[in-house]
């Protein structure tokens, strides 16, 4: 008997190792996260002022060849007037609450418009998990 449910401890532990993540496709997550993150910032600017947007595109992809000291200050001068401008300030916390307000709109439309929630079916919607 003990056999037997030191077999199911080790399947189990087996089977819970082979979900775990290696270190390398952490990394890799975590970098794919970072990007979509920054690519929701700089659309949620674009609403507001195109000109900071691209700054901000700018400041999370840097060129290839480094800029100078001076074109570097001037760019960081730039980037921080821009983007600490109390109009874009209160443009860019509009558009977070109308984003959020409109993924939470869509988990309700997704989970409210399954057919078969009545019948203990879900149909898979990728807002809804």
């Amino acid at each position: 008997m003990k056999i037997i449910q030191l077999m199911s401890v080790v399947i189990a532990v087996g089977i819970l190792a082979g979900c775990a993540l290696t270190p390398e496709q952490e990394a890799e997550r975590a970098a794919k996260r970072l990007k979509a993150e920054q690519a929701l910032q700089v659309s949620l600017a674009k609403q507001c002022d195109v000109a900071t947007a691209e700054l901000m595109q700018a400041k999370f992809n840097p060129p290839l060849e480094p800029l100078s000291a001076k074109q570097q200050a001037e760019f960081d001068k730039q980037y921080v007037e821009k983007v600490n401008a109390p109009v874009f300030q209160a443009c860019y916390k509009l558009a977070w609450q109308n984003y959020q307000a409109q993924q939470e709109l869509d988990r309700l439309q997704c989970y409210y418009d399954d057919d078969f929630r009545f019948f203990g079916f879900r149909r898979f919607c990728h807002l809804c998990w």
